[in-house]
């Protein structure tokens, strides 16, 4: 192949400058690029597969030699990986994803990366490799790397198509670090996006910072409070409210035609009270009525297997020290459906949230779905939402310039 990518034009002597290191390519290498891109007409898809798959043996061959291997198969990577003007994620060296940048990414001494390979679990990586392919020369030069923790921590710009823009010098270019990272740092000792699958946590199945609400929240009193009254002594929601509300819709159930469970009794044991609270919540089709009940049984019995699951995690640390916690609910409905509930508390000895905090539903794109803004003196905000099994969806709590982001599956 003679065509000549306008990337490979970048400054060459300034890489010379730094004494980077640099892999030879050998015949094989280009014989087996120029036939695995050739399956391509397109002659701009050509030319871009034909570099990264150079870059791919490049990569392999610098680990191979340092006792790593690249565990993907070049010949296995999918044509959108190949072809594509974005870096190749999902690589796999050991237990890291890494995420090789070529020469398409490199602008004026500058690395481009799409926000979605830093932000979206699907792509993110715990190392970005930066490898440039000098083909007249028949070598890559390993310009540099950076660890996705690192990247986090920096002022990040974006250009006119959204892309992050990070400076070449920004990048590590000590290989000797790259490899210590590789052989002897822990992948969890780099924190990546991760999705959290809800479904799950309904088999008691729950990743690491996610906690109990009574463990998060500690004694911070129930939301059904402002509906109802709180026992003097315990600070817990009466028994004698709990069965005003039975009552009440009963009631409501009589005028709509609807009565679904007996509550004549005078009095109700606390059994029967569960019994009569799970009867609602499994029969009821109004989805406030059921998000009601599942908090009455969270005040009376938490581990009760027909209120859902809820979890909550502190944010504080991601959140400019913000003290605040994010709290999800998920509630399975009927025809394998669940309702969500996402909603955030301060924490510690604040008592509101921050006027302004907001929290932010996104769609898996990134395209917003939801806005709730924290006003004075709101001590939590919440949304709820009905979701399929498979659906993906992220929560985003940000102030000012502060955000923290999780990423969730049904």
């Amino acid at each position: 192949m003679n065509t000549r990518s306008d990337y490979e034009q970048v400054n060459r002597a300034y890489y010379r400058q730094l004494q980077l290191e640099t892999i030879d390519l050998e015949p094989e290498d280009f014989q087996q690029a120029n036939l695995l891109s050739s399956k391509f007409n397109n002659e701009a898809q050509k030319w871009q597969a034909y570099l990264k798959i150079l870059a791919l043996f490049a990569l392999k061959k610098w680990l191979s030699d340092r006792h790593l291997r690249l565990d993907n198969r070049i010949e296995s990577l999918t044509t959108n990986q190949i072809i594509s003007s974005e870096p190749m994620s999902n690589l796999q060296v050991g237990g890291f994803k890494v995420c090789l940048l070529t020469n398409e990414s490199i602008v004026n001494k500058r690395i481009e990366i799409p926000v979605k390979m830093i932000n979206s679990p699907d792509f993110a990586a715990h190392l970005y490799i930066v490898i440039q392919v000098l083909v007249e020369e028949e070598e890559a030069v390993i310009i540099g790397f950076i660890r996705h923790d690192k990247f986090k921590n920096q002022s990040l710009q974006k250009n006119e198509i959204g892309n992050y823009k990070l400076s070449l010098s920004e990048l590590n270019s000590d290989s000797s670090h790259l490899i210590l990272n590789l052989k002897y740092l822990s992948p969890a000792a780099i924190e990546i996006p991760q999705k959290e699958k809800l479904t799950t946590w309904l088999e008691h199945i729950f990743t690491a910072g996610w906690q109990s609400v009574e463990e998060i929240l500690g004694n911070r009193k129930p939301i059904i409070q402002m509906a109802f009254i709180l026992d003097k002594t315990t600070e817990k929601l009466s028994p004698k409210a709990v069965k005003k509300i039975l009552k009440q819709f009963q009631m409501t159930q009589k005028q709509r035609g609807k009565i679904q469970t007996d509550l004549s009794q005078a009095e109700l044991s606390d059994t029967e009270v569960n019994k009569a609270l799970v009867k609602i919540l499994q029969t009821t089709e109004d989805e406030e009525t059921r998000w009601q009940i599942a908090e009455l049984l969270w005040e009376i019995d938490p581990s009760h297997p027909a209120a859902g699951v809820r979890r909550a995690i502190d944010l504080g640390m991601h959140l400019a020290g913000v003290p605040v916690a994010l709290m999800i609910a998920i509630l399975p409905k009927p025809n394998q459906r669940f309702a969500v509930l996402s909603r955030v508390y301060p924490l510690q000895d604040q008592s509101f949230l921050p006027a302004n905090l907001k929290l932010i539903g996104l769609d898996e794109m990134g395209e917003s779905l939801f806005e709730i803004r924290a006003r004075e003196r709101d001590d939590y905000i919440q949304f709820k939402f009905t979701a399929d099994v498979g659906d993906r969806f992220s929560l985003q709590v940000s102030l000012n310039s502060a955000s923290v982001t999780k990423h969730f599956i049904i």
